[in-house]
């Protein structure tokens, strides 16, 4: 699918394109979503230029991903996507800047995309050419990281306060099972989010010392730093929120293990205190002729007495002691 954004005026036309009907020669945005190879080709007619393969998208070392080529600025990000599902993933995103004219090209659908189109297609948003295009799409991708950051934080504090607030008297209440489920998922979330921001940080850093060569004006460079401090603070941000997710995970842990020892400690003190009666039990099941008890008209409840009487005398000295 293409999208073209055509400038008028002060604002920002969208418009749907195909490979039949060409593209609009004064468009500053072309977007592509999963396109065929007949749509990427009517692109690369426009454009002068060829475009990125997926395989050459999703390869992770930095030189492949940002390169300066015959005029062409290739950029490529992974950014965030289903960021607030139970499946969050982050994928690649090129931006492609050739002239005054930005491309993007993805297969998937990453909530940056959404977020820059309300801004861009706001009265009087002013985005007139590819290089502004570009600086917002990076803006609306810091920005959309930050919320769900955000939102990490607070979901991490709610599993921390249902599992450490539930208080002794309730812990069995605690669904254990859930809250490590909870946790996985965003742990998850987290490493997702650090490998968006680590690429945008690659992204930003090429760009600034090319920026020469794209046309960005003082304006774009005095936002590129912006973004450039702001992606550092988010990637301080989620270590601490790395770190906090691993005390949960461990805490939690421990405490299954507290609570698994419990229930092994009451089958321990079971079995210690029916010693002293299987003890009983066993001396005078012995055959003996000889055995004073076993013609005494009082022998039996006598040997049921000294069992019970062992078994409370043990559960005695155990609470007593404060093993109980």
């Amino acid at each position: 699918m293409i999208e073209a954004f055509v400038p008028v005026g002060n604002d920002l036309e969208r418009v749907r394109c195909d490979s039949t009907s060409g593209i609009d020669p004064n468009a500053v945005w072309i977007d592509l979503l999963r396109p065929t190879r007949d749509e990427e080709a009517t692109v690369e007619a426009l454009i002068g230029a060829e475009l990125l393969t997926r395989e050459e998208m999703e390869e992770i070392e930095p030189s492949s991903r940002l390169s300066f080529e015959n005029g062409v600025i290739y950029l490529t990000a992974a950014l965030l996507c289903r960021s607030e599902s139970s499946d969050p993933g982050t994928t690649a995103v090129s931006f492609i800047l050739a002239g005054d004219r930005l491309v993007t090209l993805r297969y998937d659908e990453p909530g940056t995309i959404a977020v820059a189109l309300a801004r861009l297609l706001k009265p009087n948003a002013k985005p007139q050419t590819g290089v502004g295009v570009l600086v917002t799409l990076l803006e609306a991708a810091i920005d959309r990281l930050a919320d769900v950051l955000e939102h990490s934080s607070d979901r991490t504090e709610a599993i921390g306060r249902h599992i450490f607030e539930a208080g002794t008297e309730h812990a069995t209440s605690v669904d254990y099972r859930a809250a490590l489920r909870n946790i996985g998922r965003e742990g998850i979330r987290l490493g997702h989010i650090q490998e968006s921001l680590t690429s945008l940080s690659r992204l930003l850093l090429f760009l600034s010392e090319k920026s020469e060569l794209a046309r960005i004006g003082s304006d774009g460079r005095a936002r590129l730093k912006t973004m450039l401090r702001d992606v550092q603070a988010l990637v301080d941000h989620g270590h601490g929120l790395e770190d906090r997710t691993t005390f949960l995970l461990d805490a939690t842990l421990g405490l299954v293990g507290i609570q698994q020892n419990s229930i092994i400690k009451i089958f321990s003190v079971l079995a210690v205190i029916f010693m002293p009666p299987t003890l009983v039990a066993s001396i005078y099941g012995m055959n003996f002729d000889v055995m004073p008890e076993l013609h005494w008209t009082l022998g039996y409840p006598f040997a049921l007495l000294f069992m019970v009487a062992s078994a409370v005398v043990t559960f005695v000295v155990f609470r007593w002691r404060g093993w109980l």
